[in-house]
């Protein structure tokens, strides 16, 4: 009897962790999607001004990272397409000496890009300096709105930062590097969102 007891009680009390534990998770699910928001990707215009690209850290050697490709490729797309009128990088140096927003403007020259349609901003070292400078910027470029350029994992953030300074902004996606595993690409939107939550509980930004 002491033994069926014993064991009923431990069922009793792992229930109650794992219940504990899994609405606990639930909350914490529920907060975040309140406080950042879905991205607002649906176009509320033919044409935006520019396309805003986050940056990314450079390759060492100064070359643009898989992921920098996919952003620039992005915004280029959606120049010859006729709905940006200019591109706008931003990203200073971050975890190497090379400024993201000048490697990401050479590789746009590179591919047909005239020089004097592309603004940059060199100082931003995070997603949240990289919508608070570029607001800034835009403003004193003339521009008034920006389809924001990255990539899915990074979306949310970018949408959360551009609401809180006040863009006018719609959300585009770019595509992930061809190399990237689903493991890769499912830890890249954990570890960012965790990143996210962290901060917020934290009380930054």
């Amino acid at each position: 009897m002491r033994k069926r007891r014993y064991k009923r009680d431990e069922v009793f009390f792992r229930g109650m962790v794992l219940g504990g534990l899994l609405g606990n998770a639930v909350l914490h699910v529920f907060v975040f999607r309140k406080v950042f928001e879905r991205p607002a990707k649906r176009w509320k215009r033919q044409k935006y001004d520019c396309a805003l690209v986050c940056g990314c850290p450079a390759n060492l050697n100064g070359s643009p990272s898989a992921v920098m490709r996919t952003r620039v490729e992005k915004a280029v797309q959606l120049w010859h397409d006729g709905k940006v009128e200019k591109l706008f990088f931003t990203g200073g140096h971050v975890k190497n000496p090379h400024i993201e927003s000048e490697i990401m403007k050479d590789y746009a020259v590179k591919l047909g890009v005239p020089e004097e349609l592309i603004v940059t901003e060199t100082e931003s070292v995070s997603t949240y300096h990289n919508m608070m400078k570029s607001k800034d910027l835009m403003e004193a470029e003339g521009l008034h709105n920006c389809a924001v350029v990255t990539n899915g994992w990074h979306l949310r953030k970018a949408n959360h930062y551009a609401k809180k300074f006040g863009l006018d902004y719609v959300m585009c996606v770019a595509d992930e590097p061809d190399n990237t595993g689903f493991i890769k690409r499912l830890w890249r939107y954990v570890s960012i969102n965790l990143h996210m939550y962290l901060n917020f509980y934290r009380g930054l930004y």
